[in-house]
């Protein structure tokens, strides 16, 4: 049996190693899709705070791969994942109303919202990376991402532990 920690963590993980599969097939057909716009986004914020509290160099010392490693990227997508799935069995999936199909398509579409409106035109690619992506790729993307969210909210479903529901008090007129 799964609690909840373990159930998010394990459909997270399999979502987004769904995901990856998909963005690797766009690569490996040459459709060039948005990646690592979260990691260019944060990297200068927090690189600094890194640096200062000695979490760079202990990396380094022990071989860790560069940030600009597709190691380093592909860690960071998968850690992410794992991230968006506590957050769904915590946040989203606490939501009773509605099945797992449709509360994952909600954050889908949510966090693509996020994506495409706040973190990509920060990052100089512009509205859903449109400076530098075809339609083909961002439609390849925005799939692989509801890819994501989907997979991730029925096995969630399916793993996580049964709600309980309090017992009813008696009603006697």
């Amino acid at each position: 049996m799964f609690n909840r920690l373990n159930a998010s963590l394990l459909a997270g993980l399999v979502a987004i190693l769904v995901n990856t599969a998909a963005l690797k097939l766009a690569d490996a057909i040459g459709l060039a899709t948005a990646h690592g716009g979260l990691l260019r986004l944060i990297g200068p914020w927090i690189g600094t705070p890194l640096g200062w509290l000695g979490v760079s160099n202990l990396w380094r010392s022990m071989g860790g791969p560069p940030a600009s490693s597709a190691a380093f990227q592909t860690g960071f997508h998968i850690v992410v994942g794992l991230a968006m799935g506590v957050f769904y069995a915590f946040a989203i999936d606490p939501i009773r109303r509605g099945k797992a199909l449709l509360k994952g398509l909600l954050y889908a579409a949510a966090v693509w919202c996020l994506n495409a409106a706040v973190v990509l035109p920060l990052t100089g690619e512009g509205f859903a990376g449109a400076r530098h992506l075809s339609v083909a790729g961002m439609v390849w993307f925005g799939a692989a991402h509801t890819l994501f969210f989907v997979v991730l909210a029925l096995l969630h479903e399916k793993l996580r532990p049964a709600p309980r529901f309090l017992p009813q008090p008696m009603y006697h007129p």
